[in-house]
């Protein structure tokens, strides 16, 4: 809704001051108000584009150290917080993973490789 404000919005009404205005005080009031509206919308429609940074959309590819395991349920560190992980191979406390997958309050994890 306000993007729609800051790239029509704004520019409409900002035309109504060639109405009432000189043209060179218009035009000095205008373009400002214009070159404002497009900066706005630009940044908006950037925002927009950005992949999720919070949820279960932003877990997948994270890394984080297994602190815990116990059988084939692990125990994952994760920004000072700690997940219930499961991996298809052995790990080892200490070991660093990276997320595959989100089920529920479950990570599926693998080990880093190359590092």
């Amino acid at each position: 809704m306000w993007c729609h404000v800051l790239f029509f919005g704004f520019p409409l009404l900002g035309l109504a001051l060639f109405w009432w205005l000189p043209l060179p005080i218009a035009l000095a009031l205008y373009a400002p108000l214009a070159a404002l509206s497009v900066g706005a919308g630009i940044a908006t429609v950037q925002a927009m584009q950005r992949p999720a940074v919070s949820g279960c959309e932003a877990m997948r590819g994270r890394v984080g150290r297994v602190e815990a395991v116990e059988g084939p349920r692990l125990t994952v560190r994760m920004d000072r917080e700690l997940w219930n992980a499961v991996a298809e191979e052995p790990l080892s406390p200490g070991e660093r993973v990276v997320v595959e997958r989100v089920d529920g309050l479950t990570l599926t994890v693998r080990p880093v490789r190359g590092k």
